[in-house]
């Protein structure tokens, strides 16, 4: 009998140790499936998005010597976007970023239209303006709201532009430009008619990218 009793303890033994494995794996893996829920929580996500780019460039100047802007009228120039298809997004919650070579501007709702803009007729764009009532360089061709679904436009309208083509100043690049000059940075930005340039916008709520792409103007 002593016998028998010593081989069901030894039996026993297999048994308890397998199911306590099995428990500290059902509590690790609920240990895991918990933390990774958590982070996903934590992590915002950026909308998927869809923009189809195009642009207005109406380069008009009376004096293509120099490269001081002189044109008579107002051609609303800018990059316009159009969001095809995707989620909803609002212009309150993004930032777009032009980049020229080493040049870089980005414009979100606290970017500010220079007041002295020659090149933008308010009369035909909706330009959308921030908490405090001041102008943005976001401008909305088919009038509406902040708030982009599919279908609708925004563009980040240029408050100048000049021809410097015939400039014999070796200090004046030649060319066409569409311009920038943000009352809040003291700067001015440049794009040049036919010369590539890069666009990123980016949801400022994630942090991440939402579409990028290159532009040139003709």
């Amino acid at each position: 009998m002593i016998g028998i009793n010593r081989k069901e303890d030894d039996a026993i033994s297999p048994v308890v140790g397998v199911m306590l494995m099995l428990v500290v794996t059902i509590i690790i893996a609920a240990m895991v499936s918990a933390f990774s829920g958590s982070v996903s929580q934590d992590q915002t996500l950026a909308p998927q998005v869809s923009l189809s780019t195009s642009y207005t460039c109406s380069i008009t100047d009376t004096d293509k010597t120099n490269d001081v802007p002189d044109h008579s009228d107002k051609p609303n120039n800018g990059i316009k976007f159009r969001l095809s298809g995707g989620d909803s997004f609002s212009l309150r919650d993004i930032t777009v970023q032009l980049k020229n070579g080493d040049s870089v501007m980005n414009f979100n709702m606290k970017t500010h239209l220079n007041s002295t803009s020659t090149a933008v007729d308010k009369s035909k764009l909706t330009l959308v303006k921030d908490s405090e009532e001041k102008e943005t360089y976001f401008a909305l061709p088919g009038g509406g709201d902040e708030l982009i679904t599919v279908g609708d436009s925004f563009m980040i309208v240029a408050d100048d532009c000049y021809d410097s083509t015939q400039s014999t100043d070796k200090t004046v690049v030649k060319g066409r430009f569409l311009t920038w000059s943000p009352e809040d940075t003291g700067g001015i930005f440049k794009v040049q008619a036919d010369v590539p340039f890069e666009y990123t916008i980016t949801n400022q709520l994630s942090g991440k990218p939402i579409q990028k792409g290159t532009l040139i103007l003709r």
